[in-house]
């Protein structure tokens, strides 16, 4: 897989199409839908009952994300609930000012429902979230896409609000500026990272990410890593031998 990941597909109208392949693996009126041809490999789903775990603070609420960073059990081996909370959590305070003094939680927030007014829940939404690459198959040009579906999602009344992530941010970027309003709206929110997130291949332990953002071997990962980068054996037996520590990365910062 090539180190530069060259963007295809990686549009918010791409990642909305994505919607329709949610519905080629959901229920009711959507089973007929088919898969676009550009959804590369499986889709992976799970669903959140907005209590526990949920599809805008990944279950912290807005005391949560105004708190400390959420802990993390086993640092060198954290799980995907996990990775994804402090994905969320970062990303929405990233775009959002999560201090009382400049409103939030009484002027904006998750507590505060679409007519602008501030309640006393932590404004958890429940519904079911869909990840998967747009790609040409190769496996070398992955882009990730996310769209999360409410439970409040009206399929005889459908608002899908797209939510590209701003710079080199992860497919979460955009979770609390869009992502929020479609979700508090009951509209699907459709994302992407436009191919820009994180994609770090640690050339020493040839270890790289996931799309749940999980370090797996890179053999392993095949096509499904974020990002690979193309060093021979050869090369990489040279390399690993000059420094300490090799890393490819496309962005690591995000």
């Amino acid at each position: 897989m090539s180190l530069i990941k060259p963007v295809t597909c990686g549009s918010a109208v791409c990642a909305a199409a994505l919607v329709t392949a949610c519905a080629a693996i959901n229920s009711g009126d959507w089973a007929s839908n088919t898969k676009p041809a550009f959804v590369a490999g499986a889709i992976a789903k799970t669903s959140y009952d907005g209590v526990a775990d949920d599809l805008l603070t990944a279950g912290l609420g807005k005391s949560g994300l105004a708190g400390a960073a959420p802990a993390v059990a086993d640092p060198v081996n954290p799980t995907v609930a996990e990775l994804r909370r402090l994905a969320i959590y970062n990303n929405y305070r990233a775009l959002v000012d999560v201090n009382t003094n400049g409103g939030y939680g009484s002027l904006y927030g998750p507590n505060v429902d679409v007519n602008g007014n501030a309640t006393t829940s932590e404004g958890k939404i429940a519904g079911s979230e869909y990840l998967a690459y747009a790609d040409d198959g190769t496996g070398t040009r992955n882009v990730t896409m996310m769209a999360q579906v409410p439970a409040t999602f009206d399929p005889k009344n459908p608002c899908i609000v797209t939510a590209a992530s701003s710079g080199s941010r992860g497919v979460y970027g955009a979770i609390g500026t869009a992502g929020e309003w479609g979700l508090k709206h009951g509209c699907v929110a459709a994302y992407t990272d436009k191919g820009t997130g994180i994609g770090v291949h640690d050339l020493a332990a040839n270890t790289v990410n996931g799309i749940d953002g999980v370090r797996r071997r890179a053999a392993s990962a095949g096509k499904a890593s974020t990002s690979t980068g193309n060093v021979s054996t050869g090369d990489l037996a040279r390399l690993i031998a000059t420094v300490s520590h090799p890393i490819a990365a496309t962005h690591a910062h995000s």
